[in-house]
């Protein structure tokens, strides 16, 4: 078999979710079996490439990785590219979409980990934010909270990726959209990506479908073999670019779905295409 599947997590290959084993059972064995039976299996995330790790060691295959919504490339052994914001871009950026649109919060990640910022100064807010993360358990980030260390790194460390979080709710998600748009239309050296309540942004040129391409291209494989699956606005880019055999989840919105060719229930719903064709 030469046929590629590069995955989502989050909502995708995570769908529905196993907090104790991480990857519902079904998807896992249907993973495994793919790859068996010399499949190439590909994560693209928009998580971090020492979360992606965890993720390879529990299907347990040869993997590719495109972690940081293609800031970070893996190639199965070795990262062939890599590229992180400029650290004085990013806070004068995230300076001016706080005054401007008062975002309750931002999430840096860079190679130590996740970083927060929390507008509110209330204890019991980031007790919140704390009790919340840490109840995703093996879903977690390496989380780090405190001011002090999300300064530090916003100005010292290697940020290949930061989010912008507008709050829960519809009127949330809208204002997140819009400020998506905006930052695409005025800042050349980023890549903004609308992702339900959060605006995702990487280094310019660092997207899903890029990334895709480049690692297609250094290994030798044929994008007539790739079938690419999703839920979210940041898979937008790859659904467009490998239309052909674009899978999107059946609980995303209509306004990521419409980009895909097909729609899916469960993810192990991929096995009907790929072992068919």
């Amino acid at each position: 078999m030469s046929k590629i599947i590069a995955t989502d997590l989050d909502g995708t290959l995570f769908y529905p979710k196993d907090k104790k084993e991480m990857i519902y059972k079904p998807n896992l064995f249907f993973l495994q079996s793919f790859v068996d039976n010399g499949g190439k299996l590909i994560l693209i995330s928009g998580r971090s490439f020492k979360y992606c790790q965890k993720v390879i060691r529990k299907i347990d295959r040869e993997t590719a990785v495109v972690s940081y919504n293609g800031a970070c490339v893996f190639d199965g052994k070795n990262v062939i590219f890599e590229n992180t914001l400029n650290n004085k871009d990013a806070s004068e950026l995230i300076n001016d979409i706080g005054q401007e649109y008062k975002n309750p919060g931002v999430f840096l990640m860079t190679e130590k980990g996740l970083f927060v910022h929390l507008r509110s100064k209330s204890k019991l807010v980031r007790q919140i934010y704390i009790w919340y993360y840490k109840s995703q358990k093996v879903y977690a980030e390496d989380l780090h909270v405190g001011e002090d260390l999300f300064e530090e790194q916003l100005k010292n460390g290697k940020i290949y990726k930061f989010m912008f979080f507008f709050g829960l709710g519809k009127k949330m998600r809208d204002k997140a959209s819009k400020v998506t748009k905006i930052l695409r239309n005025m800042n050349d050296n980023i890549e903004a990506n609308w992702s339900g309540n959060v605006v995702e942004i990487t280094p310019r040129g660092c997207s899903k479908n890029v990334a895709l391409k480049f690692l297609l291209n250094k290994q030798g494989w044929e994008e007539k073999d790739l079938y690419v699956v999703g839920d979210s606005g940041n898979d937008i880019s790859m659904f467009k670019e490998f239309h052909e055999n674009s899978f999107c989840m059946g609980h995303s919105p209509k306004t990521v779905s419409k980009y895909a060719k097909y729609t899916i229930d469960k993810f192990e719903d991929l096995s009907r295409y790929i072992f068919e064709k």
